[in-house]
């Protein structure tokens, strides 16, 4: 049984992925998480209601859609006081200053030491993924802007102990279905 859900263009999601760098990912994240665990390697920005996504992805920050991540375990958030204007607005900075942008995969390595990646990033310029999720957050007023240096896990914890976060859906049997404006069981 797969749950269909609603997205708000301004959701935020993490996703386990498979191999090696996400088993690396959350081995460091784990290691410095306060609970002592990990779940997520990879985060991303959801733009529009039928799954349009921002990441920053292997070959560079890129648009996506969220639909390939069917079946996989995923973690999708929104910021209940987003409004369209700061959305639009936060979305317009985020396209005109980091689309297209080189994925910094050297940058990885930095968030084994994470006071190294908060402190190594190029004055916000090369950012890894879970890092420009936090810039996105940033510029909507929902976290403070030092988001160099976030990972996924410490994302996914923020979203569940932040009261103006709601967890749209965390698990894996999922189906995005385009356009749909409702939540149901299937």
């Amino acid at each position: 049984m797969s749950k269909v859900m609603a997205l708000k263009a301004g959701d935020v999601f993490v996703v386990k992925g498979a191999g090696i760098i996400p088993r690396l990912i959350n081995g460091a994240q784990r290691f410095w998480a306060k609970d002592g665990s990990s779940v997520y390697s990879h985060a991303g920005i959801v733009l529009t209601d039928v799954g349009a996504t921002l990441e920053a992805l292997p070959n560079g920050i890129r648009l996506g859609n969220l639909s390939k991540y069917n079946g996989k375990r995923i973690k999708i958030a929104r910021y209940t006081p987003l409004t369209s204007g700061d959305f639009e607005r936060a979305k317009n900075i985020l396209l005109e200053e980091d689309l297209g942008r080189v994925y910094p995969a050297w940058r990885l390595f930095l968030h084994l030491f994470p006071p190294l990646a908060r402190r190594v990033s190029y004055r916000g310029k090369w950012l890894v993924c879970s890092e420009l999720v936090g810039k996105y957050l940033a510029l909507v007023g929902a976290r403070e802007y030092n988001y160099k240096g976030v990972n996924p896990d410490t994302l996914a914890d923020e979203w569940d102990k932040w009261r103006d976060f709601e967890t749209v859906y965390e698990g894996s049997k999922w189906n995005l279905q385009i356009g749909s404006k409702s939540e149901k069981k299937s």
